[in-house]
C-alpha cells in the first residue's frame, strides 16, 4: 500500500522525514536527486535515526555512528551486521510516497 508522507518540494537535500505507517517508523529522505525510504530504528541498540546524517546513499545512526547503505539495509561501517529494511519510494502527483506492506 502505498502512503503520502510529503510533498516533494518540501523534502530538503540531506533532511528526514519520520512518520508512522502500519505500525512501523519509517524515514524518508533526499540525497541530491534521489528519494530513499528505510525503517527509522538503527538494529544496534534500537536508537531512532530520524535524527541522523543522510550522505550519498547512506545513512549514519546518530547515537553509535553505525552506517547503513539506503539501496540494500546493509550495514556498511563498522563492517557486517544486521540489516534495516528499505522500502520503495516514488513521487505521484507531487508527493512522496512510500510503499509497506
Amino acid at each position: 500500500m502505498w502512503t503520502k508522507i510529503v510533498k516533494n518540494e518540501e523534502l530538503a537535500n540531506g533532511s528526514i522525514v519520520c512518520r508512522s505507517i502500519a505500525g512501523k517508523q519509517i524515514l524518508v529522505m533526499r540525497s541530491g536527486s534521489e528519494l530513499f525510504s528505510c525503517g527509522a530504528i538503527c538494529p544496534h541498540q534500537g536508537t531512532s535515526m530520524e535524527h541522523g546524517y543522510v550522505f550519498d546513499d547512506e545513512i549514519t545512526c546518530p547515537e553509535h555512528s553505525w552506517v547503513f547503505s539506503l539501496r540494500t539495509g546493509a550495514l556498511t561501517w563498522p563492517g557486517t551486521g544486521p540489516r534495516i529494511p528499505i522500502y520503495p519510494v516514488r513521487i505521484d502527483e507531487g508527493m512522496v510516497e512510500v510503499e509497506v506492506e
